[in-house]
């Protein structure tokens, strides 16, 4: 392997690990009351939409990334090819507006990520990051029932091992109790950010199934898919937040309407007026740009199975910082949960391949195809290849 992509995984490491660390991080920022002895009192920022909006901001400023790499390329738009079994299959250059088919995932994404950074307020970070593996299962189930996709004995096998992890992982949420004076309170509300983040995934597989289904009728390069999904996403967003913003402000009084997440003038306020807020917004918006496109550089070079093993070596690397940085304290029943969820992840994607054990009952291994993993689906399809 190549120093070049030694670096690209490593960026995917810690671009996508920053991403859920600085989101918690913006999480524990006080920003009313903050100097009262009393930490009751304390008002912490929650602002789950905006937090959406700039992983948006940050996935639409791949259009800069783009640019560099297609447009100022003085080839011609025929040239952009990618591969699809054995043939060669031409891929057109899109405008934002000519495909409005996309707003349909990003829907889904805004939904999904909006659900994802509300059950972050309420759940340990290294459980929020693991909890996000559940996605492989409903993708698996979506594809199979609305793509048709077949799915082996082995690889429900392999699923069952991603739920059984899921839920270990989603148990030990009520260890991380044990230290507050309220422990029914701080365990269920743990239960209901795991239940949201659960729920995001739902959405998600659904993002990725309609991605999946867009891009086999109308092959776009999946650079595009990225910032016009993010254009789509954000524009949406910002819609919804001002009809909120007024809607809310009619009928709440001016003290409740104060602290409100849908006071959009008090929620930019604690963004721009807050230098570690602000600081950590913009590297949120970078490190989501940069994990997309160091994410596809890895689906182009190597694998898309590379680069889901890449990703759940990202949530131990977010796992092991929250708990250097006092954040968690280590319980093993997480780290079996764990341990259970990478197992179950990487049968699946093939990076462990059981067909080829041989303590494997052959009945077992009698429907199994390689070439019909579920992986491709699950991750961007390849990048598209220049025409020699």
């Amino acid at each position: 392997m190549s120093l070049g992509l030694y670096l690209i995984v490593a960026g995917t490491l810690i671009t996508g690990a920053a991403n859920s660390l600085f989101t918690k991080y913006q999480d524990n920022q006080c920003v009313h009351n903050c100097n009262n002895p009393d930490l009751s009192t304390h008002k912490y920022f929650e602002q789950p939409a905006l937090q959406t909006l700039q992983m948006f901001i940050g996935e639409f400023s791949m259009y800069i990334v783009f640019w560099l790499i297609y447009k100022r390329n003085s080839r011609s738009r025929s040239q952009y090819v990618a591969l699809e079994g054995d043939e060669e299959v031409e891929v057109k250059e899109t405008s934002i507006f000519q495909n409005l088919k996309l707003a349909i995932p990003a829907i889904c994404d805004l939904c999904g990520t909006t659900l994802l950074n509300i059950g972050l307020v309420y759940t340990p970070v290294s459980i929020y990051q693991m909890t996000r593996g559940s996605i492989v299962l409903f993708v698996a189930i979506l594809s199979v029932i609305f793509l048709k996709r077949h799915i082996s004995k082995l690889e429900w096998i392999s699923l069952f091992f991603v739920t059984l992890g899921v839920g270990l992982v989603g148990l030990s949420g009520s260890k991380h109790s044990e230290a507050s004076d309220s422990l029914d309170e701080t365990g269920a509300l743990i239960i209901f950010g795991i239940s949201l983040i659960v729920i995001a995934e739902i959405l998600q597989a659904f993002q990725f199934v309609v991605e999946e289904h867009i891009l086999e009728k109308h092959p776009i390069i999946p650079l595009q898919l990225v910032y016009i999904e993010g254009f789509f996403g954000a524009s949406i967003l910002l819609i919804v937040m001002v009809f909120l913003n007024f809607i809310i402000g009619s009928i709440q009084s001016p003290e409740q309407f104060q602290t409100s997440p849908f006071n959009l003038q008090e929620a930019f306020s604690q963004v721009i007026f807050n230098r570690p807020i602000l600081i950590s917004s913009i590297c949120i918006m970078i490190s989501i740009a940069a994990f997309n496109y160091c994410g596809l550089s890895i689906t182009h070079q190597v694998s898309a199975t590379a680069r889901s093993t890449v990703d759940t070596c990202r949530t131990l690397l977010v796992w092991i910082v929250a708990i250097i940085m006092g954040w968690e304290s280590f319980y093993w029943l997480q780290f079996s949960g764990f341990a259970v969820l990478v197992f179950g992840t990487l049968c699946f994607n093939g990076v462990l391949k059981p067909e080829e054990w041989s303590f494997i009952p052959q009945w077992l291994k009698s429907d199994f195809d390689p070439s019909q993993r579920l992986i491709d689906v699950v991750d961007e399809i390849d990048e598209p290849i220049e025409r020699m």
